[in-house]
């Protein structure tokens, strides 16, 4: 390995989305509808934040997404941490 390399600063950003549909009476929901969820992992070298959205209440039509945890560090970074969330919803959808 050159000093250049080992003097190379690396940023990383990794991003995971996991989509689940639940049948209807799930223990999860108990709703007589299926239910669809998504949950969002956003990993940065700061710290990670994770957002959660649902259809329950009114299967079909998506709520916003929730914040279900984000580290301090990417706290004054919400709402673009959800701006993220919402352009991979619209990918999935």
């Amino acid at each position: 390995m050159t000093n250049a390399q080992a003097d190379t600063a690396i940023t990383v950003l990794q991003v995971r989305c996991e989509q689940r549909t639940y049948p209807p009476y799930d223990d999860l929901h108990g709703t007589p509808h299926a239910m669809l969820q998504r949950v969002i992992r956003i990993e940065t070298t700061k710290g990670t934040a994770t957002f959660e959205q649902t259809d329950y209440g009114h299967p079909g039509r998506l709520n916003p997404w929730d914040p279900r945890g984000i580290d301090s560090p990417l706290q004054s970074k919400t709402a673009q941490l959800k701006a993220l969330a919402d352009a991979i919803g619209a990918v999935l959808d």
